[in-house]
């Protein structure tokens, strides 16, 4: 029994030719996922980068939240609204000097 190993140099021809015009395709393809994972992680990441330009006073919880859960879709979510709805360091210190209690959604 006579088995072949092809050499790299053959299993390299050999996608050229498949390929047609060498790696383009290939450079192309590997480029647009690139593209598309780095996207995913900016919208996957929303919540937290809304909470810091928003400077939520909890950034923190947001972006743990966000890490820990965001991939259910639920979690995402609560994240982003977390991030939109509490309350921020300006808004801290202003009920802070004035000594009001917390409100629910403003709880440090």
């Amino acid at each position: 029994m006579n088995i072949h190993v092809p050499s790299t140099y053959e299993v390299y021809r050999g996608w050229q030719s498949i390929q047609g015009t060498g790696l383009q395709i290939g450079t192309a393809v590997l480029l647009a996922l690139a593209l598309g994972m780095a996207l995913g992680m900016v919208v996957f990441l929303l919540p937290t980068f809304i909470a810091c330009r928003r400077k939520v006073h909890n950034a923190a919880v947001v972006a743990v939240v966000n890490c820990a859960t965001g991939m259910t879709g639920v979690g995402w979510v609560i994240a982003l609204l977390m991030a939109c709805v509490m309350e921020t360091d300006t808004q801290r210190h202003a009920r802070l000097r004035r000594s009001e209690p917390a409100t629910f959604l403003s709880v440090p």
